[in-house]
């Protein structure tokens, strides 16, 4: 018995030695494990812990044996722990909870909890730490979420979109992408981005980062040229970024790509405007220069370079004053002054640049603000630089000879003044002496002989006019001076020049003046005149037969202005068609050789021409050589509308008259029918007076023009019974004499050439025979028929001083000034006038230019200072362009030039002289002055 109690309790320590074997062994597995092991009971009251809650949670066994678990839950976990532990109850021991602890920190960390049921009706439970799943499982959550967000982005942006693995190899491309490029994202995954997309000009250098990058894992960007799946270019900027694992592992790369071929477009376009810019700027061989506002050099092209002999680059940023001579430097700074106070104008001037050699160089400078694209500010200065350096030595050159060549013209202006006046000054004497010597009763004889003086002195004078003319159109001192005046009188005073000349050589003259050409007009009388007498007389000279027509008709009218075009025509030697071209030069004449038969200067045309160029008007010529010449004159002239000029004219009131015309001649017939319609007189024309019709109504004038009608008319009229019998008028061209004669009565006979003024002159003469007519004159000149002169001397009671030094000018001078009625006064030169005029009145002074001692200038100038205001008239040889303001200028007030022309003087006279019934009542009145003051 005590045997087997024995053995029982050695069976029984036994066991309990197992036991607490097993036991101990269990303690040493439970500290081994990771996990937090606990029992407690049903109220989950903890009654053992494992040492990893300390290690896991802080815990050690003291501090929660008797505590209840739930005092380290949150309120919240502490109910899904009760509900949790009734499924446990239940039996749903596959199930676990998901739970934060807090630690003895009173930080929560997750664990996973598992209980079981244990025999004493507590539980027996673990806890797994499953906080670092958690923080993976939120990473993981936060970069599902961020790829989720990236592929958005990713799917709808513009940009190109590639994700590659580590090695390169495409894995998802975007929307983008495939449209850019035309690949579906199926097609290109697995390839190499580089192959699929780069192409020929893919640079190498490009390529080369790019897989160094990719090779070692690395960021890159870059710009580059790719190519579509149909071979088309287009360019992207490629931001490329490797992803890395928690390794540091590269996994995959993700390239972001935007499409910059529209921007690179602009930029290829802009550079090839800058080199288009830059090629032209460069090759302009004038300097082009950009300056900021103070005129620092911010650009220059080539030429720059060229002129300086010097590197663009070391100029930048130099200001501009540093390569202008200093004098000149000031410009520039005042422009740029101008501008930075507002001024935006372009300024162009002229400064010298100073060469790396020390030479200066003229250069014209423009400078152009260049304006903010905003406002008005300035953003900077664009300069162009032209090299004038050879304009400038040749405007220098220019300079000089326009020096030499203004002292020549002075020089030959003095010659010709020196000329005119060496001739003129004998020549005023031999026209003067012929004309008074001409009508002193002289014989037949001696009168051919006077006139012969006379024609050849003219002839000199015209030679000498036409120098002197000439020389003033070549020195551009041609004027215009626009005056009213008669036409038709104008070109009559030219035919009667030239006249005597036509007659003397048996030339016909006919004057055709058609109707519609205005007889008042506004012009240049003087010009026109001399165009007329310079074609005459050349007529004249080349025609040794035949005849002469000058016509003047209208061929383009305006309002108040036309264009008179004058011809005249002659049966002359004609012109070689060689020659007509050069016509009109000077000194060119049709025959200029040794042989020559005809003289003259050979300027007539060209003094034509030249007026004709200043007028604005032309001349022209057509001629057939040995059959004649037209010269055509086109001369713009204006209507004159003032009534300033009282012509005489006529008008019958009692009836209209009517002529007969027995002419044969159809040209002449045409002057006379024109004649006749200006002044609105009918006519009938007939080829034979002896064919006339029965019972015709007889006129009251017969005009024939040849002498076989003339004895016919002379025997109709002889016929003719009845009390207002027809005057006759015979136009004889031939007649030597041109003067009207009235050789019968009723009859009259005009010679010489036919003239429009005819018809007023044989009106007025037989004023008897036309009684019945009832003609009134207006306007009405006396004229002497026989051409007698006037025995009154309407300057009776004046006194005149003459200041002249030549002799045989005194005497002619003083003889024309006597004829006027003048008291004539004489004095050698301007310092014998000067003392005269102190003491002596006079009412007028002649004043030669050219005297020694004291010259006329001089001696008016000091007649004026002595506050004297009689009238000084230049009297001189000198026919220079400019003289007559000269003379003015000094205190003269006309201008007389040798040789002196009666009517010339007498206009004079007229104009500064008071008259014989002014005089007398000029002295009157001194008297009853005088007669005042004494009472």
């Amino acid at each position: 018995m005590e045997e087997k109690d024995e053995l029982q309790v050695q069976v029984h320590y036994a066991l309990i030695e197992q036991l607490s074997a097993n036991t101990r062994r269990q303690s040493k597995l439970l500290a081994l494990l990771d996990e937090c092991v606990f029992e407690c009971d049903k109220n989950l009251a903890f009654s053992y812990i494992n040492e990893a809650w300390q290690s896991k949670l802080g815990f050690t066994s003291p501090m929660l044996i008797g505590k209840k678990i739930t005092s380290l839950l949150t309120k919240q976990d502490a109910l899904k722990l009760s509900a949790y532990t009734c499924s446990v109850l239940d039996g749903e021991s596959n199930t676990s909870l998901e739970l934060k602890i807090n630690n003895s920190d009173g930080l929560a960390n997750w664990f996973e909890l598992r209980l079981a049921c244990d025999d004493n009706g507590g539980f027996i439970g673990s806890l797994h730490d499953i906080q670092r799943h958690k923080d993976f499982q939120y990473l993981l959550t936060q970069q599902q979420e961020y790829a989720k967000r990236l592929s958005l982005v990713a799917s709808h942006t513009n940009n190109l979109v590639i994700i590659t693995d580590q090695f390169g190899k495409i894995e998802w491309v975007n929307k983008s992408f495939e449209t850019l490029t035309s690949y579906k994202c199926e097609e290109v995954i697995g390839l190499s981005p580089g192959k699929l997309l780069q192409g020929p000009k893919t640079s190498l250098e490009s390529r080369q980062l790019m897989a160094k990058a990719v090779k070692n894992g690395q960021p890159f960007q870059i710009e580059t040229v790719n190519y579509d799946k149909y071979n088309n270019e287009y360019w992207v900027a490629i931001d490329a970024t490797p992803v890395k694992d928690e390794n540091d592992k590269v996994r995959h790369f993700i390239a972001i790509e935007t499409n910059i071929t529209q921007r690179v477009k602009a930029e290829q376009a802009m550079a090839e405007i800058e080199y288009n810019y830059h090629s032209v700027v460069d090759n302009i061989p004038e300097i082009v220069l950009r300056l900021d506002e103070q005129g620092k050099l911010l650009f220059m092209n080539k030429a720059w370079q060229d002129f300086f002999q010097t590197d663009i680059a070391k100029n930048i940023g130099l200001p501009i004053d540093d390569f202008i001579v200093t004098e000149d430097a000031q410009q520039v700074r005042d422009v740029l002054n101008r501008y930075q106070n507002g001024h935006r104008g372009i300024e162009r001037f002229d400064v010298r640049f100073t060469k790396t050699t020390g030479e200066e160089n003229w250069v014209e400078m423009t400078l152009t603000p260049i304006k903010s694209y905003n406002d008005d500010s300035l953003t900077s200065i664009a300069a162009t630089v032209v090299d004038i350096q050879e304009r400038v030595v040749a405007e220098q050159i220019l300079l000089d000879a326009k020096h030499q060549a203004e002292t020549l013209a002075e020089s030959k202006s003095r010659f010709m003044a020196n000329i005119s006046h060496e001739i003129r000054t004998p020549l005023n004497a031999v026209i003067g002496c012929a004309d008074i010597l001409h009508d002193t009763g002289l014989t037949t004889e001696q009168k051919r002989y006077t006139q012969m003086i006379k024609t050849s002195s003219d002839a000199l004078l015209s030679i000498l006019d036409d120098v002197l003319t000439y020389s003033r159109f070549e020195a551009q001192a041609i004027s215009i001076d626009n005056q009213p005046f008669s036409l038709d009188t104008c070109l009559e005073e030219a035919i009667d020049i030239v006249s005597e000349s036509a007659v003397q050589k048996g030339l016909e003259l006919i004057f055709d003046f058609y109707p519609d050409v205005p007889a008042q007009v506004v012009g240049d009388h003087v010009r026109i005149r001399q165009i007329a007498i310079n074609l005459l007389s050349n007529a004249i000279k080349f025609t040794q037969t035949g005849s002469l027509i000058i016509k003047a008709k209208c061929i383009e009218f305006d309002n108040n202005n036309f264009t008179l075009q004058l011809s005249i025509k002659d049966t002359g030697i004609g012109i070689a068609k060689n020659k007509l071209d050069s016509m009109f030069k000077p000194f060119i004449q049709s025959d200029n050789s040794i042989t020559r038969e005809h003289g003259g200067s050979g300027l007539g045309l060209a003094i034509c021409k030249q007026i004709c160029d200043a007028a604005g008007g032309s001349i022209s010529v057509s001629s057939e050589l040995n059959k004649g010449s037209e010269f055509i004159v086109n001369y713009p002239l204006s209507i004159d509308t003032t009534d300033s000029v009282q012509r005489e004219g006529f008008s019958a009131r009692s009836k209209k008259p009517q002529v007969w015309i027995f002419s044969g001649y159809s040209i002449l017939n045409q002057a006379i029918e024109h004649m006749l319609t200006r002044h609105s007189i009918a006519f009938t024309g007939f080829s034979d007076i002896n064919a006339l019709p029965k019972n015709i109504i007889t006129p009251d004038a017969i005009v024939v023009t040849n002498k076989d009608d003339l004895l016919a008319a002379e025997h109709f009229l002889k016929s003719y019974d009845c009390l207002n019998k027809p005057c006759l008028l015979f136009i004889d061209l031939l007649g030597k004499t041109q003067k009207a004669a009235a050789p019968s009565d009723g009859m009259l006979r005009v010679n010489g050439p036919f003239k429009p003024s005819h018809l007023p002159r044989a009106i007025s003469i037989l004023d008897e025979q036309l009684f019945h007519l009832d003609i009134i004159f207006t306007n009405k000149k006396d004229t002497a028929i026989n051409g007698q002169k006037k025995a009154n001397q309407p300057f009776k009671g004046t006194y005149v001083l003459v200041v002249e030094d030549n002799k045989n000018n005194q005497i002619v001078v003083k003889q024309l000034l006597e004829q006027q009625g003048c008291s004539v006064e004489i004095a050698n030169n301007g310092q014998e006038a000067l003392e005269k005029v102190q003491y002596q009145t006079v009412d007028l002074i002649f004043m030669d230019i050219q005297m020694p001692i004291l010259d006329g200038i001089s001696a008016t100038k000091k007649i004026r200072e002595l506050s004297i205001v009689t009238p000084i008239i230049a009297l001189t040889a000198n026919a220079i362009h400019g003289d007559k303001e000269r003379f003015i200028e000094a205190g003269m007030n006309d201008y007389l030039a040798k040789p002196i022309i009666g009517n010339k003087l007498n206009a004079l006279l007229d104009k500064h002289l008071p008259k014989l019934s002014n005089l007398k009542h000029t002295k009157l009145e001194r008297m009853s002055e005088i007669w005042t003051l004494l009472k």
